[in-house]
């Protein structure tokens, strides 16, 4: 069983693993005889998790770049403004997996709040939705990626942070590995 201390953001979510839960839920959604107004806030929301989930966006920007996609669904990609910045920083976000189908039937919602959003998340699949966005950075650094990269795509402001939690995690995986590692083929008997 896994442990997490309260107020981390990172629960540990494999980012693949992840991306197939939200790609079932959301086909399940979609191949309903018919969709309900819930149905419709559920694939929103689902389509709003997977636009965070790939590219590593706060919900907030994945709730933006939902909507901006939505004023044009012919698009690719579009640009938001990166939540937490105090300039006018913006980002580019990747709106591939999203359909006519989407639009269809989600182009008519209201935006929803992000703590809204993040209380849906945590009911429906049982993590909060600043998760994904680790789910990401750690996605990316195991493809490889340098963590300055990965420190521009998610628009931190300082790579120092990104830095400080890479390696973090990754003392706690070496630990893990190295504590597995040695016990691995060995069983502690009781003596008698």
């Amino acid at each position: 069983m896994r442990t997490i201390a309260k107020k981390k953001w990172d629960r540990g979510l494999d980012f693949k693993e992840t991306l197939n839960r939200i790609l079932s839920y959301k086909k399940w959604l979609r191949a309903a005889p018919k969709v309900t107004g819930l149905k419709r806030v559920a694939l929103r929301n689902t389509n709003i998790l997977l636009l965070a989930l790939l590219n590593g966006l706060r919900i907030s920007e994945a709730i933006e770049c939902y909507y901006k996609w939505l004023e044009d669904p012919t698009v690719k990609e579009v640009t938001v403004k990166v939540a937490k910045s105090k300039k006018d920083k913006f980002r580019v976000c990747v709106v591939e997996g999203l359909d006519n189908v989407d639009y269809k039937f989600t182009r008519q919602l209201e935006k929803p709040k992000p703590n809204t959003l993040q209380s849906w998340t945590i009911q429906k699949f049982g993590f909060n939705t600043h998760s994904l966005r680790y789910a990401f950075i750690n996605h990316m650094l195991k493809q490889g990626y340098d963590p300055a990269t990965v420190s521009k795509i998610i628009a931190h402001s300082k790579l120092e942070t990104l830095l400080s939690y890479i390696q973090e995690k990754r003392a706690r995986e070496a630990l893990l590995e190295e504590a597995r590692r040695a016990l691995k083929g060995l069983s502690v008997e009781p003596q008698a």
